[in-house]
């Protein structure tokens, strides 16, 4: 019975501390989603121009640009649940990683309404197509089930 304390004491924690978290629907900045190596999906090989879609932990190495794009999470997300009547759109922050050349990546911040919607990488436009799921007014979405639609366009 004691070894069975000892063990389930870790466990509600982390219960405890998860239903603490602000979850990632709610309107002010939270910290994007660590995501262990483990459970990163393969990296994905696409070529200028073509759209991507990349799921939380998921990379991409894009030709042309020499870059790795990681999808790193969501830092906030306000956009206006399906079926209900909002005010204004919202606005989701996506963290990305960017790496080019070799270099150690660098956080980029791309946005689904407000600037920065895109951003300038090598000889093209890093920008943020979509964000999925959409918010719905019954609940908030688990962090790890976002994917960003993306696309490092010509300029």
């Amino acid at each position: 019975m004691r070894h069975m304390t000892r063990a389930l004491g870790p466990l509600a924690l982390l219960a405890l501390a998860a239903c603490a978290g602000g979850g990632a629907s709610s309107p002010g900045p939270s910290p994007a989603p660590s995501v262990g190596a483990a459970s990163a999906p393969a990296q994905l090989s696409v070529t200028m121009g073509q759209q991507f879609s990349l799921r939380v932990g998921q990379a991409a190495s894009v030709a042309g640009v020499s870059s790795v794009v990681t999808f790193r999470g969501v830092r906030s997300d306000s956009r206006c649940p399906d079926g209900v009547q909002c005010v204004q759109a919202g606005n989701a922050e996506v963290v990305l990683g960017v790496a080019t050349g070799g270099a150690a990546p660098a956080e980029v911040l791309l946005n689904t309404t407000a600037a920065p919607r895109e951003r300038t990488l090598g000889n093209g436009i890093l920008r943020l197509i979509a964000l999925a799921p959409a918010r719905t007014a019954q609940g908030t979405i688990d962090p790890g089930a976002y994917v960003a639609t993306l696309c490092v366009c010509r300029q």
